[in-house]
């Protein structure tokens, strides 16, 4: 490639190599500046879907990247292609990845809220604009010369769409998202999620578990999940609680250890649902810190010990970095003697999580720790194997669990993971304006609740819509106290009114519903709390009791977009 031309850019030297292609330093001749050029690699020959499997990805982190505008983004330029060959267009960066960067013993903290504050904006922003990147790692975020940071490869990134512009709603995706395994996944075990190392469907909180990962490697310099093999690491990342932070960093602050925590919950609910929130907190312990809160925060020589200049350099040029836009990748400088030499700003090949061989019992161990099939199956054809076939063992994997399609690819472990099928076409549901939903209230209503306090609803019975429920028995509803008069008055016959807002439907849509079976233009929907029907006597101090029957009814007609 090197000394080619490819419409303006002229390739000068090559800088790394990924799992999608390798990256050449460019000049583009028309308007006088260096540029990255990311070839798309060759599938294997004779294999022609898997050569479109690479197009198609090639082709989907141009446009997830082009669809965001953000300082802490790689820039893309262009898409071009010279025959058979593509190639995207990107900017030139001038730094390191935090891969080369994290010292065995973690960043000092100034350092890691800078990098991790900057990382969180780039993530909220990509979430917001409907992606999910799904391979967040060291190797993927770069550091400039001056503690600029930059997200990199979207390779695996996830189209996605909020349904009625609801922040809550599910993600649907637009698009099918090639998933070959191989040369992707392999070596970012380490930081899936729980859900993506099953195979389950994810979200934005995919994105946020890894984070949390990351954070925690950048603080204390070990990965958050380990271990000696594949089997092993999936299996940490499944069911392993992290060492805490506090145990390897004593001076961590508490509120970035409460960060950590939250983001690497198992349970995607029990996490912090929103990589905002995360930034939102670091940008606060950013604060904290130029405010002199955390200036003094202890380090052990031994951490700083090298890196002194450099912290100092990157902390001072922070300051002055505003909005610059930097390129993508670069050349290797000489080593100075406070400072590594520079490697290449692209993501490297990485070998597989495990070293060793994979055996029948390393898949039998994956398949019963419920890693997802085509995680397993791509770990099989980038691999070496020692796979025993034999009539016996065959029956032996197939009582252990192993599915069919693994025991396939056990006996072709050089073949080509298969693509990814298509999801089921989504199912569309009409909830007409006014149905009725049947309510019971989730908790006791105070006699002293004031308006605008919240007010809590089960769902009493299914939902269904062609014999397909579309609102499950025990859902939540909410709504709100809209007149609540003071106590004298409910003794002389007060009463005090609420409104219904929403239900939840299945697959995390919201519904609004009203409190009256009809619209009324100008007036508000609400009806008096103690209308309903409850059992037992109510106590003095309590207006409704929890389990008091209402009926809420549907605002509006309403189209709920479901999985098959």
């Amino acid at each position: 490639m090197i000394g080619r031309t490819v419409l303006q850019y002229e390739l000068v030297e090559k800088i790394g190599a990924g799992g999608m292609g390798e990256v050449y330093k460019a000049r583009d001749t028309r308007l006088n500046r260096f540029v990255a050029m990311k070839v798309m690699t060759a599938g294997g020959p004779g294999d022609p879907d898997a050569a479109e499997d690479r197009r198609l990805r090639f082709i989907q982190e141009a446009q997830a990247v082009s669809a965001l505008n953000h300082p802490n983004i790689i820039t893309i330029y262009d898409v071009v292609n010279d025959g058979a060959t593509h190639f995207m267009v990107v900017e030139y960066v001038d730094g390191r990845t935090l891969r080369e960067l994290i010292p065995k013993g973690g960043l000092p903290i100034p350092l890691v809220i800078q990098y991790a504050a900057q990382m969180a904006d780039a993530l909220a922003a990509a979430h917001a604009a409907g992606i999910i990147h799904r391979d967040l790692k060291p190797a993927n975020v770069m550091v400039t010369a001056n503690g600029w940071v930059k997200v990199l490869d979207f390779g695996l990134a996830k189209l996605i769409d909020w349904t009625q512009s609801d922040p809550d709603a599910a993600t649907v995706t637009l698009q099918p998202s090639p998933m070959t395994i191989q040369g992707t996944l392999l070596g970012t075990v380490n930081y899936m999620s729980p859900e993506q190392a099953e195979g389950k469907r994810v979200d934005a909180r995919s994105d946020i578990f890894s984070f949390g990962a990351l954070l925690y490697e950048m603080i204390t310099g070990q990965a958050a999940f380990r271990g000696d093999s594949v089997v092993s690491t999936l299996s940490a990342v499944l069911r392993d609680q992290v060492r805490p932070v506090r145990e390897l960093v004593p001076e961590v602050p508490a509120e970035l250890e409460r960060i950590i925590g939250v983001c690497l919950k198992k349970d995607p609910e029990q996490r912090v649902q929103s990589m905002a929130e995360v930034r939102d907190a670091l940008n606060t312990l950013r604060l904290q810190m130029d405010s002199g809160v955390l200036s003094g925060i202890p380090r052990a020589p031994a951490r700083r010990r090298g890196m002194m200049p450099v912290i100092i350099a990157a902390v001072l040029a922070i300051a002055l970095a505003g909005g610059s836009y930097f390129g993508w990748a670069h050349r290797p400088r000489p080593a100075s003697p406070s400072e590594p030499p520079r490697a290449a700003a692209v993501t490297p090949a990485t070998p597989p999580a495990s070293a060793g061989i994979l055996t029948n019992a390393d898949v039998s161990a994956m398949s019963a720790n419920k890693v997802a099939p085509a995680v397993i199956i791509g770990q099989i054809h980038a691999s070496k194997t020692d796979f025993d076939l034999s009539p016996a063992q065959l029956i032996a994997l197939t009582q252990s669990g192993v599915p069919a399609d693994v025991i396939a690819a056990m006996r072709d472990p050089q073949g080509t993971p298969p693509p990814t099928p298509t999801p089921a076409a989504p199912a569309s549901f009409i909830l007409d304006d006014g149905l009725a939903i049947r309510l019971n209230l989730a908790e006791d209503i105070p006699t002293d609740a004031t308006e605008g306090d919240p007010v809590r609803f089960k769902v009493a019975s299914d939902v269904r819509v062609d014999d397909t429920v579309v609102i499950k028995k025990g859902a939540s509803a909410v709504g709100a106290i809209v007149d609540a008069p003071k106590k004298k008055l409910l003794v002389l016959g007060g009463k005090m009114t609420f409104r219904i807002d929403r239900v939840d439907a299945v697959d995390g849509q919201k519904v609004s519903l009203r409190a009256l079976p009809a619209k009324r233009e100008g007036v508000a929907s609400k009806r008096p709390l103690d209308s309903g029907t409850g059992t037992g006597k109510k106590p003095k101090d309590v207006a409704a009791t929890a389990g008091t029957a209402y009926i809420g009814y549907v605002d509006g007609t309403k189209t709920l977009v479901l999985k098959k």
